[in-house]
């Protein structure tokens, strides 16, 4: 980003957008373009400057610049100069008062609370790149206290859920809107009749099921945790975060801070860990460098930079931080900062940028190992022998692996040292024997973590034994992505969503992290595992029966790669829809992203006569339209269970040539 280095000793540089420079700060001395500065002129040069900043997860910048009645958009916050005029202008002639903007990343909408007019307005760009209004909520210059008016709306966020989470600042509420939008809608929730209530709250932020709310004249932000789906309920806070004075924004970092605009002290607060804290007294830290007397809006993007509406000297400021890309082991190898280096990287190359891969059948080895020694390589082999390029990417289940039975385990490390990638997944065995398909309850869970309890000893039990195969990589010089516990915010295995609500979900997602987390440790420190590259991975969503991709996150510091498995022709991640929410909230961590298993319709796979001619091409034309940052893909294998023909490889699917052909794929 072209502007100011950073500061001696390494402290975050800054830049600026809408004045010249830092030292400027006035009225007089912003950017000559009108499109390249903040606030109003004539009647309305009171007004100041921006107030609500955001950015997507391409890198798009949105700004409302109150004084000047209008929201200002930039297309590549890693290009930003100080003068540089906006592409785009939003709602010119229709804002009176914009304050917070929000982005839809499913109907990319740009929503925008129109303070003053008491409403909040969505735009969205045609295909000649003119914004135009496409839905109004509230009504205009007209204010109530029923679900269908605001009384000075503030903050937004759009949650995982796809629900509009608006900050009624008056009416001292939160009203929650259910897609898809129309004129005039009324919300279908809202948060506010608790005890001790909200006094004005300005703001609202989401990270999976959690809400945030900026209590402004209460001086705290109170966390609420969903999902919000009983109307008739009173939604209790699970955690208070004081220590601040009149919070008027807030937004999440990539490392899991909650970000706070503490405008009493003029300043940035964070707090650490804000999802799955308790609650918290003071802020982890924060930050007051260059911050005038009235900041605003807050928000920050997938690299790490934190943007600041500095209201009143018309400019918006750019504190150039950068997430941590070295593995979560401090110890890792050489081999894995590479790996984990190179994942990085990926999104940035214009060709060969997604890793194929394929697993393996390994538990076919040990049926078949006298009389077929590669009936476990069978969808490797079919690719191999018909003379297409082979995957980058081989793949296997941790658990199936044997060395008294080695075929499979000498196969995967061959492919590692020939520079490939290996992944394992990993499906643990129930601790104490129990049903592996039910999730256990939220005291098992926290029983893991405690090597007395029962759960605790069948963990650590598990835990060596995924512990002797690994060490075998680690001999043999292999770094592993490594995906244990995946699937989590689904209901079918043991470790995973139990459909808690409210606190007991609060209480269930600090349990699960702590099982994380001690496992990283575990691994890494008490057995001396160098070679692992963490890799955490969700489910594809049907709200019926998941979690939002996030809600089992156990934080920046303990994960090195993300990922979703999607089984769907489609390769939606939200059901019938795209579901760029989710992907938008895995990339939105910082981490190399990934399709960790992918394929058709896992339900009707091998049922019909056109089950294995589903269209491999369909990941690429993903990658291009929808999931830009996928640094790697592992399609699922092919087999027979329980009599039920299931076509998932890559060898058996349609037009695989053309897919391995593509330039955006990365083959050996």
């Amino acid at each position: 980003m072209p502007g100011l280095p950073s500061a001696a000793g390494g402290a975050p540089g800054y830049h600026v957008l809408g004045q010249p420079s830092l030292a400027d700060s006035s009225l007089a001395s912003r950017c000559p373009d009108a499109d390249a500065r903040f606030g109003g002129s004539g009647a309305v040069a009171d007004m100041f400057g921006p107030s609500g900043v955001a950015v997507d997860v391409n890198g798009r910048l949105y700004v409302t610049d109150y004084g000047g009645q209008r929201v200002l958009t930039w297309p590549d916050v890693d290009a930003l100069a100080a003068c540089q005029a906006a592409d785009g202008v939003i709602g010119a002639g229709d804002l009176s008062g914009p304050e917070a903007v929000a982005v839809d990343p499913d109907t990319e909408t740009v929503f925008v609370a129109d303070t003053l007019s008491h409403t909040v307005k969505g735009y969205r760009r045609d295909p000649a790149g003119v914004w135009t209004r496409a839905v109004l909520l509230g009504a205009e210059g007209d204010p109530g206290g029923d679900h269908g008016h605001f009384q000075f709306p503030r903050g937004l966020t759009v949650a995982a859920d796809g629900r509009l989470y608006v900050a009624d600042d008056f009416n001292n509420r939160v009203l929650i809107f259910a897609p898809p939008f129309a004129d005039s809608d009324s919300a279908v929730d809202s948060i506010g009749a608790f005890t001790g209530g909200f006094a004005h709250p300005k703001a609202v932020a989401a990270l999976g099921p959690s809400l945030f709310v900026a209590d402004y004249d209460n001086d705290r932000v109170l966390r609420f945790t969903g999902p919000f789906d009983t109307p008739a309920d009173v939604y209790v806070p699970t955690g208070a975060f004081t220590g601040v004075s009149k919070p008027v924004d807030l937004a999440l970092h990539p490392d899991g801070d909650l970000l706070v605009t503490d405008q009493g002290n003029q300043q940035i607060a964070r707090y650490a860990d804000a999802a799955l804290s308790p609650s918290a007294a003071a802020p982890s830290s924060s930050f007051s460098d260059h911050v005038s007397v009235e900041p605003l809006g807050v928000c920050a993007d997938i690299s790490g930079r934190i943007y600041v509406a500095d209201y009143r000297s018309y400019r918006v400021l750019v504190r150039d931080e950068a997430l941590a890309t070295v593995p979560v082991n401090a110890s890792a190898s050489a081999a894995v900062a590479a790996m984990l280096a190179d994942l990085h990287a990926r999104p940035a190359r214009a060709a060969y940028r997604v890793a194929v891969g394929q697993y393996l059948i390994a538990w076919l080895d040990r049926d078949r190992l006298k009389s077929d020694l590669n009936g476990w390589y069978k969808d490797w082999l079919k690719l191999q022998n018909a003379g297409l390029p082979l995957p980058k990417v081989m793949g296997a289940e941790l658990s199936e692996l044997d060395p008294e039975h080695p075929h499979p385990l000498n196969e995967l490390i061959l492919h590692g040292q020939a520079g490939n990638i290996v992944t394992l997944v990993w499906h643990p065995s129930h601790p104490t024997g129990g049903d592996p398909g039910m999730p256990i309850a939220t005291s098992d869970l926290k029983g893991m973590s405690d090597p007395a309890a029962e759960f605790g000893k069948g963990w650590l039990a598990e835990l060596d034994k995924a512990a002797a195969i690994l060490q075998r990589f680690k001999d043999a010089g292999i770094p592993v992505l490594f995906r244990p516990l995946h699937e989590q915010n689904g209901t079918f295995f043991w470790w995973g969503h139990d459909g808690s609500k409210g606190t007991a979900l609060l209480a269930r997602q600090a349990a699960w992290a702590a099982v994380w987390r001690r496992m990283v440790q575990k691994l890494t420190v008490d057995k001396g595992l160098d070679n692992l590259v963490f890799a955490f991975a969700a489910n594809r969503v049907s709200w019926e029966v998941f979690a939002p991709p996030l809600t089992y996150y156990p934080g920046a510091d303990w994960v090195d790669v993300v990922g979703i498995d999607v089984y769907d022709d489609d390769l939606n991640l939200g059901g019938a829809e795209r579901g760029l929410r989710h992907y938008a909230a895995l990339v939105g961590t910082g981490k190399p992203f990934g399709l960790t298993e992918f394929g058709q319709h896992y339900g009707k796979a091998g049922t019909g006569p056109g089950a294995a001619s589903w269209d491999a091409r369909t990941l690429a034309a993903r990658v291009r339209d929808s999931y830009p940052r996928t640094a790697l893909a592992a399609a699922w294998y092919s087999s027979v269970q329980d009599g039920n023909s299931y076509v998932l490889a890559l060898a058996d699917v349609a037009h695989t040539p053309e897919l391995l052909a593509d330039p955006l794929i990365d083959t050996q």
